[in-house]
């Protein structure tokens, strides 16, 4: 009898000696594993130990944290870049300046409109990218992938390519499928992986969207405060003048005037900050589309490289009945 592990859920299993290389069925998963020799499973584990290492670095290129890092670095690059010769050049009295420097509102749908594009770019470059690798060939009918060492290879070969042209989407999903069927020679198995590796990428997508949606949530609601603080201060200031002793005409005059600019301003806040939110609605449908675009076809970029350049092997049991991989 052989006594091998389960190359997936590592249980152990015992079969006959004459069934060495044959698929059958774990009886722990129930998963389709070939019966491996106990003398190759250091070999067994030395390929794990390059996946794993496979995995690190075609995660080097990604990762939320530095995503944000970009995110805060180049928002405040370009807003100071904008506002420090703005509020330098710019006449004080010019309508321009009334609408993006007096008061705190402005600043802040700014800020926000800032954010917002940093974000979209950076989403736009993604798929830029990915288009890119859609153009790279990375499996062919002619890659060899019939031994362990020879899908390892390929790994790695992809993994280069995807070093060279940036690539830290398809060429990942590529290399879990791969890994996939390293396992459990599989087709279906393999399908399944591309198809876990796509619900993540439109998962993920649609994640990298959300603090998207909460800004332009969030920027009209600012432009009402502002109109609201503007009205509160203006009717504020007229009642306290009305309120008190007035000796001269002139200061109801005086009075009606600052309300007047005060109300302007209450008005301008709300006219910025939804010129801004259908600025970025616009701008985020359409990078948002052509994501989704770039995600389907990605899908049937993966599969046409993956599921059709695989070895299909079929090898009866030796009880006499036979699987389909």
């Amino acid at each position: 009898m052989i006594e091998f592990s389960c190359s997936l859920c590592h249980g152990r299993m015992q079969a006959p000696d004459n069934t060495l290389g044959y698929y059958t069925v774990c009886a722990h998963c129930g998963h389709e594993v070939v019966v491996q020799d106990p003398i190759k499973l250091g070999a067994i584990s030395h390929s794990m130990s390059i996946e794993q290492k496979l995995n690190v670095e075609m995660n080097l290129g990604g990762g939320r944290a530095k995503a944000l890092i970009i995110t805060i670095v180049a928002s405040l690059s370009i807003y100071s870049a904008f506002y420090i010769p703005f509020l330098e050049f710019i006449d004080p009295n010019a309508e321009i300046y009334r609408l993006l420097a007096v008061g705190w509102v402005p600043f802040a749908v700014v800020a926000f409109m800032v954010i917002s594009f940093v974000m979209l770019g950076q989403r736009f470059a993604l798929v830029r990218a990915n288009e890119r690798a859609l153009k790279e060939t990375y499996l062919t009918h002619t890659t060899p992938l019939n031994t362990d060492i020879e899908i390892n290879e390929a790994m790695l070969m992809i993994q280069d390519k995807a070093r060279q042209i940036k690539d830290v989407s398809v060429a990942k999903r590529v290399i879990g499928a791969l890994t996939r069927f390293k396992h459990t020679r599989s087709i279906r198995e393999a399908e399944d992986a591309l198809t876990v590796f796509s619900e993540r990428a439109y998962n993920e997508m649609d994640a990298g969207y959300t603090i998207l949606r909460v800004i332009v949530w969030a920027t009209p609601l600012l432009g009402f405060v502002g109109t609201v603080q503007g009205v509160s201060k203006s009717v504020g200031g007229l009642a306290k003048v009305l309120g008190g002793d007035v000796e001269d005409v002139s200061q109801i005059t005086t009075a009606l005037g600052k309300v007047t600019s005060e109300l302007a301003f209450a008005f301008d806040t709300t006219l910025v900050a939804l010129v801004a939110v259908i600025i970025i609605m616009i701008a985020m449908t359409m990078v948002e589309t052509v994501d989704s675009a770039s995600l389907d076809r990605i899908e049937d970029y993966i599969k046409n490289q993956v599921l059709q350049n695989l070895p299909v092997k079929v090898n009866a049991l030796k009880d006499g009945q036979h699987t389909d991989l």
